[in-house]
């Protein structure tokens, strides 16, 4: 008997029963210095195995062991860590889901990767100041799940590509190191001249940088860095904190909050993006939910336990954060829609403006006050034209009150499942 065969046997015999298992396979290439380094495939199948009892409460296991004594033994410890469990909700299992198609994977052999790593690096000759590939990294990896409880299957599959550059320049008065990524589910989406570019930019301009005296200027954070403004905000707008009270934005649903320009969005069903799927890890339907419109608060995120506590369904927000851990309320493909303007014109709409290309301290951002204070370095330009390199300035401030006044770039850029345009804030203090 298969696998899936044999666990949907146990989760009929016992309504209490869940699993997950997932399948993860893949082959990662690294280079250093222009050289390969490293060839690493892997193929792992794991097994989460959740147990709900009669007074609500869910114990969770995790093996590696998938053999049917191996099964038994995480079912029953499943069962007693049950008695001191978290509070849980098992939704039915639907049967039908939104009609989604996963992409087919593009398998790449080592010298095609090479190749594609090596139509990145000529980009690179253009610049007399690029002195070492540091790091070079392509990943592709197929991820398989299975969702089962109460004698269903629930089965999705998504291929992934990763390219990471970190690149050193010179610029003879120090160094600089610059990096770029991209994940996408295609390898059309992957652009290797586009990465390599970035990262090129990036180095070369941290090389010139230095500590200037304090100024005030506009801020403009490009789609890369945008991702720590969004990811700080995005902490409100989950459903858990709203009922922890956690939330600056807990009693602020139907209000303008923001700027007419920020429109947020959740959507589990974009079908290029990587977090896309018909169901979420507890096996609801995901959907597309429009949390922030033309800057009022219009919804947040909830899996089941926490919308019931709210009195709302929930969103199909519910994830694993890994295949070990039980399912809680967080995002699928989470993104800030565009505006109109490029970033040559970003950049002409304000006297002097500040590009940031490196951001340091993310992590001390506070989440529940919006409060943050970042160490940055980057451009300033001044209309238009790039007068000076700077780096390690303070830039402090707060997430809620500084995107009530914003312009937005019309380059929104993916990167996995999180996505933004440029971001212009009106002009802040940089020490």
């Amino acid at each position: 008997m298969k696998l899936t065969e044999y666990l949907l046997e146990l989760s009929l015999k016992e309504k209490g029963l869940e699993f997950y298992l997932e399948r993860e396979s893949g082959i990662l290439y690294k280079c250093r210095d222009g050289l390969p380094f490293l060839e690493e495939a892997y193929d792992e199948t794991s097994l989460t195995v959740r147990y709900l009892n009669t007074k609500g409460l869910s114990g969770i296991t995790y093996t590696l062991s998938l053999d049917r004594e191996g099964i038994k033994e995480a079912i029953e410890r499943a069962k007693a860590l049950s008695e001191y469990g978290r509070p849980t909700l098992f939704p039915p299992l639907l049967e039908e889901y939104p009609p989604l198609i996963p992409p087919s994977p593009t398998p790449m052999s080592q010298k095609e990767v090479m190749e594609l790593l090596e139509r990145g690096r000529k980009v690179c000759h253009y610049f007399k100041e690029i002195k070492r590939w540091e790091v070079e990294s392509f990943s592709q990896v197929e991820r398989k799940i299975n969702l089962i409880r109460e004698g269903k299957l629930l089965s999705w599959k998504c291929p992934e590509y990763d390219l990471f550059v970190s690149l050193v320049a010179d610029s003879g008065a120090k160094q600089g190191t610059g990096y770029a990524y991209m994940e996408a589910t295609s390898l059309a989406k992957i652009n290797p001249e586009e990465i390599y570019l970035r990262a090129s930019e990036k180095a070369i301009a941290l090389s010139r940088g230095a500590k200037r005296a304090s100024l005030k200027c506009a801020i403009l954070f490009p789609p890369e860095l945008a991702l720590e403004l969004l990811s700080l905000l995005s902490f409100s707008l989950k459903g858990d904190e709203v009922i922890k009270g956690r939330s600056y934005l807990k009693d602020k649903l139907s209000k303008r909050v923001f700027s007419e320009k920020i429109t947020i969005i959740d959507d589990g069903l974009h079908t290029e993006l990587p977090e896309s799927r018909p169901f979420d890890d507890e096996g609801v339907a995901q959907k597309k939910t429009l949390l922030i419109r033309e800057g009022v608060v219009e919804s947040f995120i909830w899996d089941t336990y926490y919308g019931k506590l709210a009195e709302t369904p929930s969103t199909g927000n519910s994830r694993r954060g890994d295949p070990s851990s039980p399912p809680g309320v967080d995002f699928t493909n989470l993104y800030l829609l565009p505006g109109t303007l490029s970033k040559e014109e970003l950049l002409l709409s304000g006297g002097l403006v500040f590009e940031v290309l490196e951001v340091l301290g993310a992590h001390t951002a506070d989440p529940i006050s919006g409060e943050f204070s970042f160490g940055v370095s980057g451009i300033l330009y001044e209309k238009g034209t790039p007068v000076d390199y700077l780096s390690e300035m303070a830039l402090s401030g707060n997430i809620f009150e500084i995107l009530r006044e914003v312009e937005l770039g019309s380059d929104l850029t993916f990167f996995g499942s999180l996505g933004a345009p440029s971001i212009l804030l009106p002009p802040l203090p940089l020490g």
